[in-house]
């Protein structure tokens, strides 16, 4: 059985580049027996970024984003594929918005926080650096 694959464009216009891309790879990935899923994220409907509820580190939804909104499905897609293909285009020298908002919510999700030691406790060198750098710049 083939492996099932999640493609999401995080352009805007569809059959131009970043979407001609994606469905070369996907093309290229059922030619090897895979399964592919495609979204589409500016045809989603209203979706955000990560809003740091914390809910994906509460025991009962451990890893999977909570906020329920036009990324559900896709985030529920990748979690469930074996592999995912993503393009976005080049927007001053960065990823799309669109792109972010599914980026934070991926990631977000499975990153673990010490929650018993506060920071300053745990990096006392660092929140030092981090105090006289804000104090110097309050100067200036």
């Amino acid at each position: 059985m083939g492996k099932s694959l999640v493609a999401v464009n995080a352009g805007p216009r569809a059959g131009w580049n970043t979407d001609t891309l994606i469905n070369e790879a996907i093309k290229g990935a059922e030619s090897q027996g895979a399964t592919v899923q495609k979204f589409n994220l500016f045809r989603l409907e209203k979706y955000t970024g990560c809003i740091s509820c914390f809910g994906c580190k509460k025991e009962k939804f451990k890893g999977h984003c909570i906020c329920k909104d036009g990324l559900t499905p896709v985030l529920d897609a990748i979690r469930a594929s074996d592999g995912l293909i993503i393009g976005s285009p080049n927007y001053l020298s960065e990823l799309t918005a669109s792109f972010r908002a599914l980026y934070e919510r991926l990631i977000f999700q499975n990153l673990t926080y010490n929650l018993e030691t506060p920071c300053c406790n745990a990096h006392p060198k660092e929140c030092r650096k981090a105090f006289e750098l804000g104090a110097a710049l309050a100067l200036k």
